[in-house]
């Protein structure tokens, strides 16, 4: 919803007949008192935006956002948002010109965003992403030391818990987002190092095995790349399932030569999985231009989707662990309970009024929660197709070089255990666990598998007696 030039009357204000009287309060003002907090910073842009704005109304506005949360400014015309010069507009407005891809402009408005301000270290992420897409490796490590430093900081001195894990958030995304800038660049140790400082109680750490996993891969360690992909079959991680795992895990095997446990994989996603995503696939695009249906599939899956409940509970299990998602459900909640006491507390003419507006706000939040679902769902969907035409090259090769030690009369070694301790590789403060069936909590995302390359060939000594 775009913001409506048009000015309320002031309902509750009151004509002031002495001079010797404080000023009446204005609207806004005295909805703020009730913590009418959304319905007041609508009427603060009414009563501001043909006048002039002071110092005041900029602290006003950033007072009243800080309860509300700044996605609502997405609501207003840009020209609106332009006349208030404050950190949390101008981060709004730079994420807009980011994703307009006007990156001159995304730059020089992250760049006024106050030290001091609660959106600094996320305006310090979006200039490095910014960078990322200018291909600047130099300056995107900048931005995200920057970033990762001021949310330490920012979180030292929080004055609540609530406060205090919002900071470790951003501190954590900030630093997996540098994890990644360094496996850009090649240095794969110091992506290592840097996912490794992310904490197993993180709601970012499930999501990281497959990233940690594909650095132990560039590095030619794939027993510890097949150990970390064995976590997903734990059972506290039964929610988080990734296609790709599956092609990385294929690929591993394929690395050591183990050609019959690469070929297991790649016949059970396809036997399994890709059948279920295409049919999955084809019921939800039949409600790709819905407003609400994957707003609503996020609570109840419709009876349409429940033969693939368990795919669809995945994948919306891990969306609604997303820090957007938790942000926007969180303020949708907050209008609701605003609008119950408006309901209760006013006259019949004053709620029309409020509440007309924050049945807009929160229609506007459900589209926009509904569209980053939908997003979300067809990306994932959209990348099982790359990754099965993925694992059928995979499977073309294998069976090409089965073919070619069949014609070289040649064999995989193929003479020795499926594993052993001296093949695992760890570092001095890495523990060691046996795995003997059980998935313990403490263990989840420290394992190795112990296979030796398999890769050597010999002489098939019983064709040339034959």
């Amino acid at each position: 919803m775009k913001f409506s030039l048009i000015i309320f009357t002031l309902l509750l204000a009151k004509p002031v007949f002495a001079e010797e009287k404080k000023p009446e309060k204005t609207l806004s003002q005295k909805l703020e008192d009730k913590k009418y907090y959304y319905s007041a910073l609508n009427e603060f842009f009414r009563e501001t935006y043909s006048r002039e704005v002071i110092n005041d109304d900029l602290k006003r506005l950033e007072d009243l956002l800080y309860y509300t949360g700044i996605e609502l400014l997405e609501d207003y015309d840009p020209s609106l948002l332009n006349r208030y010069p404050t950190s949390s507009t101008r981060f709004i407005l730079g994420r807009q010109a980011m994703q307009k891809k006007d990156y001159k402009r995304a730059l020089d408005l992250f760049g006024k965003i106050h030290p001091d301000h609660r959106y600094f270290p996320e305006g310090k992420l979006l200039e490095a992403q910014v960078y990322d897409q200018q291909n600047i490796p130099k300056s995107r490590l900048t931005a995200y030391e920057a970033c990762q430093n001021s949310a330490e900081k920012n979180e030292g001195s929080a004055k609540t818990d609530k406060i205090k894990r919002y900071y470790r958030m951003v501190y954590e995304i900030c630093l997996v987002n540098k994890a990644r800038h360094h496996f850009k660049v090649e240095e794969y140790q110091e992506s290592l190092d840097a996912y490794n400082k992310i904490p197993k109680q993180s709601y970012k750490w499930p999501y990281l095995l497959l990233e940690k996993a594909w650095v132990y891969y560039q590095m030619g360690d794939y027993n510890r790349a097949l150990g970390l992909l064995t976590t997903y079959k734990s059972p506290l991680l039964d929610t988080y399932f990734f296609p790709e795992a599956e092609y990385l895990a294929a690929l591993s095997y394929f690395r050591l030569c183990l050609y019959e446990d690469s070929l297991t994989i790649i016949n059970q996603f396809y036997k399994e999985y890709r059948p279920r995503f295409q049919a999955l696939d084809a019921v939800l695009k039949q409600n790709r231009n819905s407003q609400n249906y994957f707003y609503n599939l996020m609570f109840k899956p419709g009876e349409e989707l429940k033969k693939h409940e368990e795919f669809v509970k995945h994948i919306i299990t891990r969306m609604k662990k997303q820090t957007r998602f938790s942000l926007d459900f969180n303020a949708i909640f907050k209008i609701n309970q605003e609008m119950k006491r408006i309901a209760h507390n006013e006259k019949p003419v004053i709620q029309e009024r409020l509440n007309g507006h924050l049945a807009q706000v929160k229609e506007n939040m459900i589209n926009k929660i509904n569209y980053n679902a939908k997003t979300d769902i067809f990306q994932f969907l959209e990348g099982v197709p790359f990754l099965s035409s993925e694992l059928f090259k995979l499977n073309l090769e294998i069976i090409s070089r089965k073919k070619d030690l069949i014609y070289g009369n040649k064999k995989l070694i193929a003479d020795r255990s499926r594993g052993d301790y001296s093949n695992v590789k760890r570092s001095r403060f890495e523990y060691f666990w046996t795995f003997q069936g059980a998935f313990w909590a403490d263990e989840l995302g420290d394992y190795s598998l112990g296979l030796k390359s398999n890769c050597q060939t010999v002489r098939n000594q019983t064709t040339e007696e034959e």
